[in-house]
């Protein structure tokens, strides 16, 4: 086995590889779009993730034909820094390989990476592949995110959850109530920045977090669902369209995304977030929406528990890796 650097060239061989794990991985999660198990469908999401970054990485070649590669695009942000995103079109392996490859892909590719100075790396990867998730473990990558997905076929119209406070409503959200978005824009950043999240959200981008939350009213595309009290938002959530984008490999015909839910801490533990997730799956099946998609933090505790009870099913892992950058000049 010879291990090269990933060129445009084997595009075509690598979305062999692609289909052939989503034919794979959709066996055991059905929920996921079956128009990635096209060869064709596979080719457009891999040339789509290597075109629109600066994307490096290596292939596995063995008599002449590939058996593996392992692509990351390099992003600088403020959030994450110089980092590598590996997406799920970014990795494959033939299906008589064992999962012990990624380890040498992942050796070769990243000390390219490193070499340039990213230090910070991130995969997405099936989440029912144990073995393949188990393998980035022992890289030394450990669970950021979860991407989950309910299938609206089996959720049926709910008896009314009870709010126990009086005097609330829940209902679609007006451009009457741009302030009051404006006003719990932080609930999330703010959480998620506690124990045991820590989650980075800087300062400097708090006016625009606000700015995007009181935006939200105005969007016809968003149902911005919210429990309120005398003009007070006490909860809410948000369903966006859900973009089925080339490389957009979790994302189903027909889906809507559930992509901000948060509640004011006095009002939490009282009903309002049930409800507002049984409104808002309801209202998404009766416009012929077929799947519902949200993410959450691994370590955000209340997510974790909360979100698989209402019947989301993890379809995919971010995970994530931060090497010592002293790595750079620790070696003469």
């Amino acid at each position: 086995m010879n291990i090269v650097p990933f060129t445009y060239d084997l595009i075509d061989e690598a979305a062999k590889l692609l289909a052939r794990r989503h034919q794979r991985d959709r066996l055991a999660t059905p929920v996921l779009p079956s128009r990635f198990e096209s060869e064709q469908v596979a080719e457009q999401a891999i040339r789509a993730d290597w075109e629109k970054t600066v994307a490096t990485g290596v292939a596995a070649i063995e008599k002449g034909s590939l058996i593996g590669y392992l692509f990351g695009g390099k992003v600088e942000n403020s959030t994450r820094g110089r980092h590598v995103w590996v997406s799920l079109a970014g990795h494959g392996i033939a299906g008589d390989q064992h999962a012990e490859l990624y380890k040498d892909l992942y050796a070769a590719a990243s000390q390219h990476w490193v070499d340039e100075g990213y230090f910070a790396h991130y995969s997405l990867v099936p989440a029912n592949d144990t073995a393949l998730v188990n393998t980035w473990f022992c890289l030394g990558f450990g669970h950021e995110q979860v991407h989950g997905s309910l299938p609206l076929h089996s959720f049926h119209e709910p008896v009314v959850a009870d709010m126990r406070v009086p005097n609330v409503q829940l209902r679609l959200a007006t451009p009457k109530d741009r302030q009051a978005m404006a006003d719990v824009s932080q609930l999330i950043r703010t959480y998620q920045a506690a124990a045991p999240t820590f989650g980075v959200a800087l300062p400097e981008d708090a006016q625009k977090i606000r700015d995007g939350y009181s935006q939200l009213v105005d969007d016809p595309d968003v149902d911005l669902w919210l429990v309120e009290k005398e003009g007070q938002v006490l909860s809410f959530q948000a369903y966006f369209p859900a973009e089925e984008e080339p490389s957009a490999m979790l994302v189903p015909a027909n889906g809507i995304e559930l992509g901000v839910a948060a509640t004011q801490p006095e009002y939490r533990g009282l009903g309002f977030n049930h409800a507002l997730t049984q409104h808002g799956l309801m209202h998404a099946k009766a416009k012929g929406m077929e799947y519902v998609l949200t993410d959450w933090r691994m370590t955000n505790l209340q997510s974790s528990r909360y979100w698989p009870r209402q019947g989301f099913l993890p379809i995919a892992y971010r995970l994530s890796r931060f090497i010592d950058p002293r790595i750079a000049w620790a070696i003469g």
